[in-house]
């Protein structure tokens, strides 16, 4: 899910995590990190548990894992990081071109529950 509002990190509930690696060959993630950093959530804070980098039709994007229930939330500061934006009237995220003379690149996004996912 694309979240403007979510911390300056990108981050996944640890259950969300679990069925990703279920279906992904068992990728598993850097532990080294644990506890690095703080996650902001509203007015609450939860502390980091593990780190996995995941390959997103954008580009690898390092997901923070907490045990919270939430699903993967790409935030503001990677959106910026990889020049991507999402368009809301046309519900694509628009990203700069991946090879010389090619064109930018555009996904589609589907929105559910009142909030913007890329699949």
């Amino acid at each position: 899910m694309i979240d403007t509002s979510t911390s300056k990190k990108s981050t996944a509930g640890y259950r969300q995590y679990l069925i990703y690696k279920a279906t992904n060959n068992n990728i598993d993630i850097n532990t080294t990190q644990t506890r690095a950093v703080n996650v902001q959530f509203g007015i609450s804070s939860t502390a980091l548990i593990r780190l996995v980098a995941v390959k997103t039709p954008i580009s690898l994007v390092n997901f923070y894992i907490v045990k919270v229930n939430t699903p993967f939330l790409l935030c503001l500061a990677d959106i910026d990081r990889l020049q991507v934006y999402y368009n809301n009237v046309t519900d694509t995220l628009i990203g700069p071109a991946t090879t010389l003379g090619s064109k930018h690149i555009t996904l589609p996004i589907t929105r559910r529950f009142g909030h913007p996912f890329l699949i």
